[in-house]
């Protein structure tokens, strides 16, 4: 059965053949390295072609009366949506951004620097997500996993600077329930230098979202080795025993979390979250694996990505490993622990004799 011959039918199937040719024409055309922007010449002419003999009428009519443009065929905007702010001197720093994208390194990304107490360069570049439909950007929040743990040793430090807790004293001292099965003699120096005897806990990660859980799991535990006398990295343990140390001293009794934002995040003015508000779980890019991750990575930790784009894993405090923050909020709480910012506007957070 032939279609009905009409103008409806003829400008429809005219529409389809020019989507359909200048759309395909991208796969016919190279794109160089690069590349921005290539104008379908091959597509629109054949597409001209096809509307013409379907629709009996010029093609530059038909362009006219339906308002089409020749298909652009992107391949990445030209600067990879790289913006920000960058000081006299520093300029090199943007190629050098760019090239991670250009080379496919990142999907979206920022880098942030302070030099002698100031901003020398904020930039964000790419995609929020893979959908490619927002741009990455300066303000976006990012998961930082283990660069929580600088945060959380900073927290720590700032407790001993203001007479809350002293490094070499034993952990029982401010947490009594701790002293159990072989951990009695732990100091705070041990659980800050990876020492205590507890790199791992196995729990189901449900329950890595239960604070009290997860600290009455951490008192019950025998380490495995003596206190003191070995080391190893306690990739997630880290973060709940020195958390519960400043919820043990701090007069207000404030989780670490709590503690951050207002006693060092408020203060300084920057943006590094340990327990995330819900409010600003909009501005957080999901983590997304290359190609190449996945293929060396078990499956267990690509099933890990997935619990921690969950917005309940963003708002609970898993101090050593769910840090949200922007780049340059990174770059200034690192240079605010021994310089001030902003011309002295903020003052610094460490005194010498701490660091």
């Amino acid at each position: 059965m032939q279609p009905e011959d009409n103008a409806l039918t003829r400008m429809s199937l005219a529409d389809a053949c020019f989507t359909y040719l200048s759309h395909n024409a991208s796969n016919w055309l190279p794109k160089p390295p690069g590349t921005v922007t290539l104008y379908s010449n091959v597509g629109t002419s054949l597409a001209g072609l096809v509307v013409e003999r379907v629709t009996q009428m010029p093609y530059e009519y038909y362009v006219k009366e339906k308002i089409l443009i020749p298909l652009v065929v992107h391949s990445e905007p030209v600067d990879y949506n790289i913006r920000g702010t960058i000081k006299p001197g520093w300029e090199f720093i943007r190629n050098l951004f760019r090239e991670n994208f250009v080379q496919d390194r990142d999907l979206g990304a920022s880098v942030a620097a302070y030099y002698q107490g100031s901003l020398a360069f904020e930039l964000g570049g790419g995609w929020f997500d893979q959908s490619r439909t927002k741009p990455y950007d300066v303000e976006t929040l990012q998961l930082v996993f283990s660069t929580s743990k600088g945060l959380v040793a900073a927290a720590v430090a700032l407790a001993v600077q203001r007479g809350l807790l002293d490094y070499s004293a034993l952990v029982t001292r401010y947490w009594p329930e701790y002293g159990q099965n072989g951990k009695e003699n732990t100091t705070v120096a041990d659980i800050m230098s990876h020492r205590a005897g507890l790199p791992y806990i196995s729990k189901p990660f449900e329950q890595f979202l239960d604070w009290t859980a997860m600290i009455h799991t951490l008192e019950q535990m025998a380490p495995l080795w003596s206190p003191g006398s070995a080391h190893g990295y306690h990739a997630y343990t880290y973060g709940w025993l020195a958390g519960e140390l400043i919820r043990r001293v701090d007069p207000k009794k404030r989780s670490l979390g709590q503690f951050i934002r207002e006693e060092m995040s408020d203060p300084i003015n920057f943006e590094f979250f340990i327990g995330l508000p819900i409010n600003q779980e909009y501005r957080v890019s999901p983590v997304e694996l290359s190609e190449n991750i996945k293929q060396n990575i078990n499956e267990s930790n690509i099933g890990l990505v997935a619990l921690f784009n969950d917005p309940r894993t963003h708002r609970a405090e898993i101090p050593a490993a769910n840090g949200i923050a922007t780049a340059s909020s990174i770059a200034r709480l690192y240079s605010a622990l021994n310089t001030d910012l902003d011309g002295g506007k903020f003052k610094r957070l460490l005194n010498e004799d701490i660091l």
